[in-house]
């Protein structure tokens, strides 16, 4: 019988803490403890594992469990029209003349680029929206575009009845985001510390994953992210966050938002 309740020993902790920072470049401090043992505990039960030494062995051999436990121990946390003031501030300052190359570059659940795509629609924008993510379970959910109703409650009644179809049946507590608007919306996997972006984008949204990092990582990742948006582009990152202290060649133009030069 699989034990519920686990204990991870100092020496297992850093090691379980390492690989996810080598991975996603999350770190994972004492503060974590607890949040590790409840994702591995689940992990645990699901894969039938009885020990932890057992379990680091397996996502060491299995590279699908591997990638289960990534999926378990990034943190997942959004709804829509979360920290809009960005999206705000685009909607007044840019043409809309201009069609727009957009990158949600840790988009979670999908909730951050159908905000933001809804709104575009709504000033009469044309754009084009990637969104990526380090998580499969996360990147299947926004392909979805299924969200239960209490993600919704910013939306408002406007946009809820134009952009969203009710769930029936089953789903009746459900929403899912129209065809229309989510053929706008392209997914894909992007790992921030060890994948290359390859096109360039008018703006990236970066937010609320870099709060995660230490600085080492997060000036990692900025100089990547910072060769990937167009002269004159913007960069948006967490209300929380900020680049202070980083080496960038960009303009705090707005609480969390900057232009490059």
């Amino acid at each position: 019988m699989v034990t519920t309740e686990v204990k991870i020993t100092d020496k297992q902790f850093k090691q379980l803490s390492d690989i996810v920072y080598k991975e996603t470049g999350i770190v994972l401090d004492e503060k974590k403890y607890n949040l590790l043992v409840a994702r591995l505990s689940k992990r645990m039960r699901k894969t039938k594992t009885k020990t932890v030494s057992d379990y680091v062995q397996l996502i060491l051999d299995k590279e699908e469990e591997f990638a289960n436990f990534i999926d378990a121990t990034t943190t997942n946390h959004t709804f829509f029209f979360r920290e809009n003031k960005h999206c705000e501030y685009m909607l007044k300052t840019l043409d809309n003349s201009k069609p727009l190359k957009i990158w949600c570059a840790a988009s979670s659940s999908g909730e951050e680029p159908f905000s933001i795509a809804f709104q575009l629609l709504e000033h009469s924008f044309s754009f084009s929206i990637f969104a990526s993510d380090v998580s499969d379970s996360m990147l299947a959910q926004c392909r979805q575009a299924i969200y239960p109703k209490e993600k919704i409650k910013n939306v408002s009644l406007p946009v809820l009845h134009k952009y969203f179809q009710n769930g029936r049946g089953k789903w009746q507590n459900f929403v899912r985001v129209r065809p229309e608007v989510k053929k706008l919306v392209t997914f894909g996997k992007f790992n921030l510390l060890h994948d290359i972006p390859s096109d360039e984008f008018d703006i990236i949204f970066c937010r609320n994953v870099m709060i995660y990092f230490d600085v080492q990582t997060r000036q990692h990742v900025v100089n990547r992210l910072c060769r990937a948006i167009k002269p004159g582009g913007y960069f948006f990152v967490g209300m929380s966050e900020s680049l202070h202290g980083l080496d960038h060649d960009l303009i705090n133009v707005v609480s969390s938002g900057y232009q490059k030069k």
